[in-house]
């Protein structure tokens, strides 16, 4: 008996420029996905009760900035290499 919480990290892209990538990271609570981040949306979004107070807790204040400069530091930094091994694999 306990509680399962887990966060994943993606990046969508379809080329190497910083307009056509998105960073998106998801908040998870037993399977149940309750909170994330879109650079797309440029904000948090819940999805549960929880969800929706942590995210706006978390669009006041710095999280919401971090968030915004995550996809330039993990994205956009690392989507030319994984762009050029996607073409070479496929």
């Amino acid at each position: 008996d306990g509680f399962l919480s887990s966060v994943t990290t993606t990046c969508l892209f379809n080329s190497t420029k910083a307009d056509d990538i998105a960073y998106i990271q998801s908040y998870y609570l037993n399977k149940l996905k309750f909170i994330s981040f879109d650079s797309r949306v440029g904000k948090f979004v819940g999805y549960t009760e929880l969800g929706v107070s942590n995210a706006k807790r978390w669009n006041e204040g710095p999280e919401v900035t971090q968030s915004r400069n995550e996809k330039e530091r993990y994205c956009v930094r690392n989507v030319g290499l994984d762009y050029r091994t996607g073409l070479a694999k496929s």
